[in-house]
Formats: structure tokens, C-alpha cells, sequence
């Protein structure tokens, strides 16, 4: 007998997991995804006992909003509600900062105007994963998606003013 998501997951990243599932055996279109994903938010922020908690449950809903509406070429008032909401939120760490750059970069053939601003963050994210020392493992990991989404981007960087 099958038991509800909510009883088989007991952690928010399974909880997380079982909905993609869901969301691929069913082929589920952006605007489902979104809804889903919101409901999860708000049961985990009741259940969220500090403001720590809170806040990372936001994160990686925002985060996790973002990159499915890069994933389904959402148009910039679905992508920039996103991008605004974890730069509001703040980044949890340099690996979350160097994601949503090169997604930001990778978009922006859909919206061009925005081509100062994303290419301006990705230069501020590659001055800050140089800044780690060179042993550090995601360091190459890292600059290596920083070249992949300046390779894939379809909007060359603007000239300096």
C-alpha cells in the first residue's frame, strides 16, 4: 500500500525529490511545477522552527523556481520574479551565486536588455571564485561552468562605458 509524499518523505530534500519524480513520469508543464513547488514552501516555512530555517527553505524554493523557468524559457517577468527573490533572499553560498549567474547569462537571448546587469554579476562571481585558494576543489568545478556559460550565451558581453 502506497502512502501519501508527505508521510514517506521526511526530510525536505526527499520531499523535493518525490515531486520531480512526479513532475517527470508526468511530463509537467512550468505552470504546475510552480504551484507545487509553492505548496511545499509554505508547508515546510509552518513547519520551520527557526528564522534560519525559513530563510533556506525560501532559498532553495527561489532557486529552485529559478532554474525551471530557465529550464522551460520563461519570459523575464517569471525569470526576474525569481532572480530578484534570491538576490533579496541572498545567496546561501558561492555555489548557489555561480548557478544562478550562468543561468541569468544563458538567458539572455530571451531578454537582451538585461545583458549589462548579468554580465556585470558574472564578472563579480569570477572575481570571487578566483578568490579561492587553488586547491579547493570547486574552484575548477566552478570556473568551468563561468566559461561553459559565456561559451553557450547567445548575447555577447557589452562594451565597457
Amino acid at each position: 500500500m502506497e502512502t501519501p509524499r508527505q508521510e514517506r518523505a521526511t526530510t525536505f530534500g526527499e520531499e523535493i525529490d518525490l515531486l520531480f519524480m512526479e513532475f517527470m513520469k508526468s511530463d509537467a508543464p512550468y505552470e504546475q511545477c510552480r504551484r507545487e513547488l509553492l505548496k511545499l514552501e509554505k508547508r515546510w516555512l509552518r513547519k520551520a522552527k527557526t528564522p534560519a530555517h525559513r530563510l533556506a527553505v525560501q532559498r532553495i524554493i527561489a532557486k529552485t523556481l529559478l532554474t525551471e523557468a530557465f529550464g522551460f524559457g520563461m519570459p523575464w517577468k517569471e525569470f526576474g520574479r525569481w532572480l530578484r527573490r534570491i538576490q533579496n533572499l541572498g545567496f546561501r553560498d558561492l555555489g548557489m551565486r555561480v548557478h544562478v549567474t550562468c543561468l541569468y547569462v544563458q538567458t539572455l537571448d530571451l531578454f537582451p536588455r538585461r545583458a549589462r546587469e548579468a554580465w556585470a554579476m558574472l564578472e563579480d562571481t569570477e572575481r570571487r571564485v578566483r578568490r579561492l585558494r587553488r586547491e579547493r576543489p570547486l574552484r575548477e568545478e566552478h570556473l568551468e561552468s563561468i566559461s561553459h556559460a559565456k561559451k553557450v550565451s547567445r548575447v555577447s558581453p557589452p562594451p565597457p562605458r
